[in-house]
């Protein structure tokens, strides 16, 4: 085929772009601006990336966020070299040093880079471009592709196991052999998921994590020399085909912990140990089918169930699993639907201040009520939210519904509102710039905005963690950490973390008289020492509220004092209550020390006791 033949024909057609970005707003973005001319395959992460780019798509353009999870863009553009050769790389950044944005273009011969928030005709501009350096590479690269794609699709780079495309080939025949045969001949699939690799990238390098995967290739070989193949499936996880008896559940069962056990081997880097956490998730070729593919997924079924579990364990998989993950992916298809049509709803829960008998804070807390399905449990659909991406997404629409109500209930009803942040959300590029438009879509002043972070966020970066928390007290944001005592807190980091409050978690209130108590009151001690206010959390009982006030406490949360409401119900709760005439008997009872304790009572039971 002649060049100009060539170009015609690709001119002639609209041109696959693959955009990878971990933000589904940027990603959404991307798909407004290009889907019309061009054909877009889209990724949430850079794994995902290399999967579509492995199965042969020809792409013309690759155009990839800088900072990601797992693997930042320039490794990930550096790698789609081998194979998409031809195609143009654009990628995105609003990294302030411009020193490592042009090493990052020459290291992965990146064709442009992009600052955000881009223009729009900046990004036509780059993308026109990478497809015209698309079409003047032309045909002539095609054999070499070809070359490179297949040793590729054959063996993985890093580890020196098969890939993935290779396992699935010797799977099918090992099924199309075992096809007919008597149920004892049978083979089992392991689906191996490394479940800290990406802490290790993130905290040491890409490269570190490259290191560890090859240890564990290592290992791997060595304890499993019978099988039949041994692959490496995505960016952290292994598969590994084996010949047996696999119809006794205890003998598999035993086999995967065994190679768990050595997985969790320490692994030396830089003359630091690291211990990767495994789990297994097992499938029986034909025991529970026949057919490679299903066999491949109730293996990863069952390594997702090891996960829920707690993770490093072993699951064999089981029937009824299938329904729960296809239940959650329908969930999960409406849970993003309900984003969409802004079908999700907030209520809010008070945090009183007992001493003065006032509402210092309202929390929001998010509800779902499925068209079908009624109310889901918000534990539920926020966990699904974190497992699939969406978190950001979710927490992003809770803050701005938040602020936007904040206006009407804080400075009538209390002080501030507060929103939980998860870590994906602090984290989450943009988490900034998400807050101040908040704030300044809903004309909230950020002194009426509380954000609430739970303690895992001080091991999750923590020099990037602070720094975010830094930027909240430089606008005047309030600062919680909730769900205080179950995570990660030290009194060092406490000293260097700016909050303003402590939550104390709930489960200490449900131990009081067996170890609680000891806990709370070294709670409103550090608080006394670093300044911070303490609200103790869960309280349902007004016996737990006599012990907890005994103890110094006097900032409360629970049913006690009153329910999650909607923002409707919060005028009824207020005024259709006694909570206005409760306030100054409170307020007189103030007066006589004695009694103090015993005049508060009735306030907050009829608090309670309202709607």
């Amino acid at each position: 085929m002649s060049q100009a033949a060539g170009r015609h024909r690709l001119d002639s057609v609209r041109q696959r772009i693959l955009c990878v970005d971990d933000d589904p707003l940027v990603l959404e973005d991307l798909r407004r601006e290009l889907e019309r001319q061009h054909q877009l395959i889209t990724a949430p992460d850079a794994a995902e990336g290399l999967r579509h780019l492995a199965e042969d798509r020809d792409v013309a353009a690759i155009i990839c966020d800088m900072r990601m999870p797992g693997m930042d863009g320039a490794t990930f553009l550096a790698r789609t070299r081998a194979l998409a050769p031809n195609a143009g790389r654009i990628l995105l950044t609003d990294h302030a040093d411009l020193q490592s944005a042009i090493a990052a273009v020459n290291e992965a011969q990146i064709l442009r880079f992009l600052g955000k928030p881009y223009q729009s005709r900046e990004l036509h501009a780059a993308v026109e471009a990478a497809i015209e350096h698309y079409r003047r590479a032309g045909v002539e690269n095609t054999g070499l592709r070809r070359t490179l794609t297949a040793q590729i699709n054959s063996q993985d780079a890093v580890t020196g196991l098969a890939s993935r495309n290779r396992f699935i080939e010797t799977l099918e025949a090992v099924c199309a052999e075992a096809d007919g045969k008597d149920r004892n001949s049978s083979f089992a699939v392991l689906m191996i998921s490394i479940e800290n690799l990406r802490d290790i990238n993130a905290l040491q390098s890409v490269a570190a994590g490259d290191q560890v995967l090859q240890v564990l290739a290592r290992r791997l070989r060595e304890y499993c020399s019978g099988a039949l193949s041994l692959a490496r499936w995505g960016d952290d996880a292994f598969a590994v085909l084996l010949p047996g008896d696999f119809t006794d559940e205890t003998r598999v069962l035993a086999t995967a912990e065994a190679l768990i056990a050595q997985f969790t081997l320490p692994i030396d880097l830089q003359h630091t140990p690291y211990q990767v956490r495994a789990c297994i998730g097992i499938a029986g070729v034909p025991v529970h089918t026949g057919d490679a593919r299903t066999a491949l997924k109730f293996a990863d079924i069952a390594a997702r169930q090891a996960k829920l579990q707690g993770g490093s364990m072993a699951c064999l998989f089981r029937s009824d699993w299938a329904y729960r993950v296809a239940y959650r992916h329908q969930l999960l298809v409406a849970l993003r639907e309900a984003l969409d049509n802004d079908a999700l709803h907030l209520h809010y829960q008070p945090i009183i201040d007992l001493k003065h008998s006032t509402v210092t804070t309202l929390e929001a807390l998010a509800r779902w009520t499925h068209p079908s399905l009624g109310p889901i449990a918000p534990a539920q659909f926020i966990s699904l939210a974190e497992e699939s991406g969406e978190m950001p997404r979710l927490g992003h629409w809770i803050l701005r519904r938040a602020c936007r109500d904040a206006r009407a209930l804080a400075g009538r009803y209390c002080a501030r509102v507060a929103v939980n942040v998860s870590v994906q959300q602090l984290l989450h590029e943009g988490f900034l710039t998400h807050l101040d438009d908040a704030l300044r879509l809903a004309r909230l002043h950020p002194q009426e905005l509380e954000i609430e972070l739970t303690e895992s966020v001080l091991a999750s970066d923590a020099e990037r963690s602070l720094a975010l928390v830094r930027e909240l007290k430089r606008r005047g944001v309030s600062v919680a950490i909730d769900d205080f005592g179950t995570g990660y807190s030290s009194l060092a980091y406490l000293q260097r973390f700016p909050a303003d409050v402590i939550k104390v978690d709930r489960s200490f209130v449900t131990t009081l008289g067996q170890g609680g108590e000891t806990i709370i009151s070294a709670a409103l001690s550090i608080g006394r020492s670093f300044g911070m206010k303490v609200v103790i959390e869960g309280v349902e009982t007004e016996t737990a509220r006599r012990q907890l006030a005994a103890l110094g406490a006097r900032l409360f949360q629970g049913y006690l004092f009153g329910k999650p409401m909607a923002p409707a119900a919060i005028d009824q709760w207020f005024l259709g209550s006694a909570f206005a005439a409760a306030q100054s008997q409170v307020s007189a009872a103030e007066a006589s020390p004695a009694t103090t304790t015993d005049a508060a009572v009735p306030a907050r039971q009829a608090s309670a006791s309202s709607p």
